[in-house]
């Protein structure tokens, strides 16, 4: 079985590691347990800003098969290696076996499981030199507190160890709600490209969340005019839109006024009455305004005389995407969701445009990685400001409290007057003629406490949009852009099949 399992492994290490050469794997059976031992040469195809085209690096062909590092303790090695375990734990658990973690030791736990279990042999300690004749009652406190620690504790292991399952949706708002609903719940998870992974042992949970999201009502004039913004951008004209639009189950009434019938609607529905877009005559025009628009980027391609630099494959991937998108194989993301549809109103589209005036401006894919450190960065110095001021804060009020007691005679659950007036002695400063201005501190520093959190609040929107153009840069120098776009449309279109929620463990 074991050398089955091996087998079925290195199979597999070439369609997951494209960029690792293996030219030689060999399985020992002659030591203690079966085990292989491979061989592969790492190489990375992307062109690089110094040096060769294509090279040999172990660590530039993990960062194009896609893993990218997240700090010197998570780098793309250790997630490499992450990958791969999972992958020989699920081989494992495909033929019935479970992993044992050789090495579990203390540094491994969570910091609340590693205390429980050092309270756990503090209590065990406590009753082994307990004297002779010890008091009943104390014993048997001490036996229930030792069970509920190590039912606690059991728990925390359960968790640790549980698998993680996929959840897709197709439904962004309903994903949004639920992992809202997570955050508050206190239920972890990791978010990925299609969805989100949370642990077997949240499952029960997240269903019953899920069961809690009603979705917003779409009326047939909304659905009719999502229709026509998306089959307006794969149509060359009037006539092929309005034969596309008879093939989904519309019927086409031609007159003074056009007009259609949706699939399962009772009247028909004049295209003018949508809004001032979607008349005949509006929608000539966006048909021709999409036509300049594709013309004029197939001009700037042509234009181009050197095909291999980064304006030019951003210019080709933005090509391709409109040529993908017309085919059908592509969803519509509006930038501004109150607009129609189209070239100027297209989410990945504006990405790429912003992506073009960076790489005008001189940008790299390493210089967008310094500006997401950066973000990153500046992130991080708000929010260690912020606790210093959320800190200040709660001592300026337990500060408040006490004044209160002591000047004002009023009751506190916070301090005794004993308390009170010992926090005031350390400050002698305030007097009675002056203990007002601790207003005036605290709506000060209040003040600063929202001035952080705006710039936290900005700050964040600055780091995802670094994090996006840097992903973004690295999928069209990599070719994959469009593709990957495409592979997580497949992806939910197939997940219309099945439940929502879990796919694989």
């Amino acid at each position: 079985m074991a050398k089955q399992m091996l087998d079925e492994y290195v199979r597999g290490f070439w369609e997951r590691n494209s960029n690792l050469y293996l030219f030689n794997a060999v399985m020992h059976l002659d030591e203690t347990s079966p085990h292989l031992h491979l061989d592969f040469v790492p190489y990375y195809t992307r062109p690089r800003q110094r040096g060769l085209r294509c090279g040999v690096s172990m660590k530039q062909a993990l960062i194009e098969q896609g893993f990218v590092p997240q700090g010197r303790r998570a780098n793309q090695l250790v997630a490499w290696e992450e990958r791969e375990r999972n992958v020989m734990e699920a081989i494992l658990r495909r033929h019935g076996f479970a992993r044992e973690d050789k090495q579990a030791h203390h540094k491994h736990m969570s910091v609340k499981a590693y205390k429980d279990l050092c309270e756990t042999k503090k209590e065990k300690d406590r009753i082994a030199h307990i004297p002779e004749v010890p008091d009943p009652q104390e014993i048997r406190y001490l036996y229930e507190h030792v069970h509920e620690l190590e039912t606690e504790n059991r728990t925390l292991r359960a968790e640790r160890s549980s698998p993680y399952r996929a959840f897709y949706y197709l439904d962004a708002d309903k994903q949004a709600f639920v992992q809202t609903k997570m955050t508050e719940a206190c239920i972890p998870f990791r978010e990925t490209e299609n969805g989100f992974e949370a642990q077997v042992c949240f499952v029960d949970r997240v269903r019953r969340i899920e069961k809690q999201y009603r979705p917003p009502y779409m009326s047939y004039r909304e659905k009719l005019r999502d229709d026509v913004d998306r089959i307006l951008m794969q149509s060359q004209d009037l006539e092929e839109l309005l034969q596309r639009m008879a093939k989904i189950g519309y019927e086409i009434k031609r007159g003074k006024y056009l007009a259609v019938r949706p699939k399962r609607g009772e009247n028909f529905i004049r295209l003018r009455s949508l809004g001032e877009h979607y008349s005949e005559f509006a929608l000539k025009n966006r048909l021709r305004a999409k036509a300049r628009a594709e013309h004029d980027l197939v001009t700037k391609i042509t234009a181009e005389t050197d095909q291999d630099t980064p304006r030019a494959v951003v210019l080709r991937t933005m090509r391709f995407y409109t040529v993908t998108f017309a085919k059908g194989a592509l969803p519509m993301r509006r930038k501004v969701a109150e607009k129609p549809f189209s070239w100027t109103n297209d989410a990945e589209l504006d990405k790429l445009l912003r992506l073009n005036r960076l790489v005008n401006e001189g940008a790299t894919l390493d210089s967008l990685r310094r500006d997401l450190v950066a973000a990153e960065q500046r992130y991080a110095g708000y929010k260690a400001s912020l606790e210093e001021l959320s800190e200040e804060l709660r001592f300026d009020l337990r500060l408040k409290d006490a004044i209160g007691v002591v000047f004002e005679g009023k009751c506190s659950t916070e301090s005794s007057p004993e308390q009170a007036a010992a926090m005031l002695r350390r400050y002698p400063q305030i007097r009675r003629d002056n203990y007002r201005n601790v207003d005036t501190m605290i709506a000060s520093t209040q003040a600063r406490y929202q001035t952080v959190e705006t710039a936290i609040q900005e700050a964040e929107q600055a780091r995802k949009e670094a994090a996006d153009l840097m992903t973004a840069m690295e999928r069209v120098m990599g070719g994959t852009y469009v593709q990957t776009l495409v592979a997580e449309e497949q992806q939910r279109r197939v997940s219309e099949l099945l439940p929502n929620g879990t796919t694989m463990v």
